[in-house]
């Protein structure tokens, strides 16, 4: 199932591309998310930066079908790679994702692109939930689960470029 979501900034893409990779806004976006623990790593391999984040989070909202998959909590693993800047400043990223021990995935990209005196920073994703009969009536709730945190994940930075 796709997800596709945006955010403006009244920043730079330089100063996104910053905020976005600071292991400390990661770490506010997981305690905004009411991760149970979490772990963020930034790493720079070639001229590509690597965010993982990893977030122990509650199962509370997980709907009853789903369940007996997760059990009390959910491990999300997050990477993306974020590619050198362009000319123009904007970047690109392979945005890679996964539930574990369950068989939910993620896989898209994302992009830092100015726009007018701002940046519009996007995701689109392609959520996959591979279990035979139930694994399309699940997705809907993950896609909404991870658009929740990525919206809440949007709302932080733009406090972050006040």
């Amino acid at each position: 199932m796709e997800l596709k979501l945006s955010a403006s900034y009244d920043a730079t893409p330089e100063e996104v591309f910053a905020i976005v990779t600071d292991a400390t806004f990661r770490e506010q976006a997981c305690q905004k998310t009411k991760a149970l623990s979490y772990s963020v790593e930034v790493t720079e391999s070639g001229g590509d930066t690597i965010v993982k984040v990893q977030r122990e989070m509650p199962s509370d909202d997980v709907p009853d079908i789903a369940r007996k998959f997760v059990g009390q909590t959910l491990t999300v693993v997050q990477t993306e790679t974020w590619h050198p800047a362009k000319a123009d400043g904007s970047r690109e990223a392979d945005v890679r994702g996964e539930i574990s021990n369950t068989p939910v995935t993620l896989k898209g990209n994302a992009e830092i692109t100015a726009s007018g005196s701002g940046t519009v920073q996007a995701i689109e994703l392609d959520v996959k939930v591979a279990v035979p009969l139930i694994g399309k009536k699940i997705e809907p709730f993950v896609v909404d689960a991870i658009r929740s945190g990525l919206q809440k994940e949007h709302e932080l930075g733009r406090d972050w470029t006040h």
